[in-house]
């Protein structure tokens, strides 16, 4: 008599359906397991951290409450983590006076809308920046971008090799100023910003020396905020402004001749992913 199973498709053991279900996909199983339990155990290790947090003042909190009722996170980030329109500001308060955010606030600048806030609010955003600073380094760069031979920093090293050789203690001072400040948030040298912040090398052919010395005191709403400068550094930065102009085509040919950056992917250790 002829085995049912080999002549209808429907029996139990030629089912496809059937078989499926009797064998179980216990190695995918398995894989799910392990990728929930890494899961589970990753959420555990980063809510037990204990390494020390900062702890907010009062006044600090009530910063924090500022931050974020007004959505400054969605153009400017802490720790890397937040908007890429402006600038990481986690340490901003060591690079500018309560004044310079008074009047930044106050005036806008470039893509940044006026803030119509009270006095306290504006004393406790500071607090809360002020804090943020006194936590650590928060500046998130690109690998790529901070690699020493990147375009950036080859113009800034062009420059800084002829202002060495001219022996100009003004345009060197001014120099320092500019890479200090946050003159390098908007300007970018020999070149015109992503945000439209003049090329600077071309300020002295365009503006007249007094008109320079005005913009650096007063700023130039709504793009340019203060800067808060003294009277002597504001000098400074226009003989360095001055310098620039001057000196524009020498700094751009020894640019070429500086070497390029090597590819962020060459400089991958890879073998730590073998």
């Amino acid at each position: 008599m002829p085995d049912p199973s080999r002549t209808n498709k429907n029996h139990p053991k030629t089912n496809v359906k059937f078989w499926r279900a009797r064998c179980k996909p216990t190695t995918k199983g398995a894989m799910l397991a392990v990728l929930v339990s890494a899961f589970i155990a990753q959420t555990f290790l980063v809510y037990a951290d204990e390494s020390p947090s900062i702890v907010l003042s009062q006044e600090a909190i009530q910063g924090r409450r500022v931050w974020l009722e007004n959505n400054c996170q969605a153009c400017h980030q802490l720790y890397g983590f937040g908007g890429f329109l402006g600038p990481d500001l986690t340490n901003i308060a060591s690079r500018i006076e309560i004044t310079q955010l008074v009047d930044q606030l106050a005036l806008g600048s470039g893509q940044m809308p006026k803030f119509d806030l009270t006095d306290d609010q504006t004393v406790d955003l500071w607090t809360f920046l002020q804090s943020m600073n006194e936590s650590g380094t928060g500046q998130a760069r690109n690998p790529q971008l901070a690699q020493p031979g990147n375009l950036k920093d080859r113009r800034a090293a062009a420059l800084a090799s002829i202002i060495a050789e001219s022996a100009s203690p003004q345009a060197a001072h001014g120099f320092e100023i500019y890479q200090s400040s946050t003159c390098t948030e908007c300007h970018s040298l020999f070149v015109e910003s992503a945000i439209g912040a003049p090329d600077l090398s071309r300020t002295a052919s365009t503006l007249t020396q007094d008109a320079i010395l005005d913009v650096l005191e007063h700023g130039r709403p709504p793009r340019m905020p203060p800067t808060g400068f003294s009277e002597a550094d504001r000098n400074d930065m226009h003989a360095f402004i001055d310098f620039m102009g001057e000196h524009r085509q020498d700094a751009l040919s020894r640019v070429d001749d500086l070497p390029a950056a090597q590819s962020f992917w060459s400089s991958v250790p890879w073998w730590e992913f073998d």
